[in-house]
């Protein structure tokens, strides 16, 4: 009986904590409207690769989010390191980033590309098909790499 009590005080405190943790993190994002606007010097074009979600995340969600923070790190890691591509995981569910679905016209959770220049926001690329590759990474992290390297080269 001793030991049926002492596994219950520790599953609660587990999900007492964890619910600590998730609110943190909800609280702890970073300012998007800020973030994508800065970094890149007068002159330059910088990539801002978003990928939008909502509160609830399934563990398909979570992979298309991992697949395209590994194809920006793999593939642009110069880039990154000079502040001329970023990556950023954006709550749509957060008051704050509701503009999002009309600025990009969204239908449903997605990674978008987006340029801005000068720290002005420009042109814009939604790259639908990563529900369909989402179950081969190798295909999945060509095409995020591929769309992003022609969205660059303005041939997107």
């Amino acid at each position: 009986m001793k030991i049926k009590l002492i596994v219950t005080i520790l599953l609660l405190v587990f999900v007492a904590a964890s619910i600590v943790v998730l609110f943190m993190k909800d609280g702890a994002e970073p300012d998007v409207e800020k973030t994508a606007e800065t970094g890149a010097a007068a002159g330059d074009t910088k990539l801002v690769v978003y990928y939008f979600h909502g509160n609830a995340r399934c563990k398909t969600c979570l992979t298309i989010e991992m697949y395209a923070l590994e194809a920006i790190e793999t593939g642009f890691p110069e880039a990154l390191r000079a502040n001329r591509i970023e990556f950023l995981p954006v709550n749509l569910e957060l008051p704050e980033n509701e503009h999002f679905i009309d600025d990009f016209q969204l239908a449903a959770r997605t990674v978008v590309l987006q340029k801005v220049v000068d720290g002005e926001r420009k042109d814009y690329h939604n790259l639908h098909r990563v529900w369909e590759l989402v179950g081969n990474k190798e295909a999945y992290i060509a095409y995020v790499q591929g769309e992003s390297e022609k969205f660059m080269n303005g041939e997107s």
